[in-house]
């Protein structure tokens, strides 16, 4: 049973029997009775009055006064409401952002509304090879059943990829890739991770249950200047002003924060931020002898040692 299903569970038995102590709740939910205390956080949070008595006979008691009245939603208002929610989390400029988000944590938890579903913005021009769309499926699922997942990742800063625990949080597209963000159990940090087939290995619903962290809003995690930074590299290449080379060049994505740095007579160098190499390096060879790596030399090494394969097939 999963934690919001635990959540609902604590609140009928509070409603059925009145005041029930913890170890009494514990039994029941045949869950550890610490776990109870935050399972009465989770209802507080939702609008419910859970109120604790302290003392010998004490326990958890239900008030039954609400400040909205039981409300039946359409299948079309629920999903504006989500989409509405996902939206204004991205507004930092909205002043009254976190009373807002709490007041909508609370009309979506007392509600069958589920603010986690269809996180990933999907577009017709995106084709998702079959593992990584997978391993988008399997995270949404996680999500929706507040278990983490098991990732085997390659970062751009490792040499080998490493198995480790995520509790995923939410599945957010970005300049044509799949991304989740996620408290990573192994760097004890909100970290992340792209979904691709050069990055990520594996993807696998684990078993281990999470409660998410209520004061979560995505809008204080990305952006510019956000406490997540993209896994970027800074690159550096040079364009030559020779059969539209420029032009071309313009024409193509190369990642964030694209800016001249020299530009002489016969040619333009250009820095810009990608974690997408392999879109990069498809990018270099369509452009042929228009544009030189300049920065980092081991993306340099890397692009050259992947034309000297092409060359070595064909040489038979």
């Amino acid at each position: 049973m999963n934690r919001t299903n635990l959540c609902i569970r604590m609140l009928q038995l509070l409603k059925a029997r009145g005041k029930m102590n913890t170890t009494q709740l514990a039994s029941e939910l045949e869950v550890n009775p610490r776990n109870i205390r935050e399972f009465k956080k989770e209802l507080v949070l939702a609008g419910y009055n859970v109120e604790e008595v302290k003392g010998r006979y004490g326990g958890y008691i239900l008030n039954d006064q609400y400040d909205l009245p039981v409300t039946i939603f359409s299948d079309e208002q629920k999903d504006a409401l989500v989409q509405s929610y996902k939206f204004m989390r991205t507004q930092k400029d909205f002043k009254p952002l976190s009373l807002y988000c709490d007041a909508m944590d609370k009309i979506i938890a007392t509600s069958k509304i589920s603010s986690n579903d269809s996180l990933h913005y999907m577009s017709n021009s995106i084709k998702l090879d079959q593992k990584t769309s997978t391993m988008i499926d399997k995270t949404q699922q996680a999500i929706n059943l507040g278990l983490c997942v098991l990732l085997s990742y390659q970062s751009l800063q490792d040499e080998t990829p490493k198995e480790f625990e995520v509790e995923p949080y939410e599945i957010i597209h970005y300049h044509k890739s799949y991304y989740l963000i996620g408290f990573s159990l192994l760097r004890k940090d909100y970290r992340m991770y792209r979904f691709s087939l050069e990055r990520m290995y594996s993807c696998e619903i684990s078993s281990r249950h999470f409660i998410r962290d209520n004061h979560f809003h995505l809008s204080n995690y990305i952006g510019e200047h956000s406490l997540i930074p993209l896994d970027l590299k800074q690159i550096q290449v040079r364009v030559y002003h020779n059969e539209n080379g420029l032009r071309l060049f313009k024409e193509k994505y190369w990642g964030n924060k694209l800016q001249i740095i020299n530009k002489q007579e016969g040619f333009t160098d250009f820095e810009f931020y990608t974690d997408d190499m392999s879109n990069l390096y498809q990018s270099l060879f369509a452009m042929t002898n228009q544009v030189e790596i300049l920065q980092p030399e081991d993306v340099k090494s890397n692009y050259v040692m992947r034309v000297k394969n092409i060359l070595n097939v064909y040489k038979g």
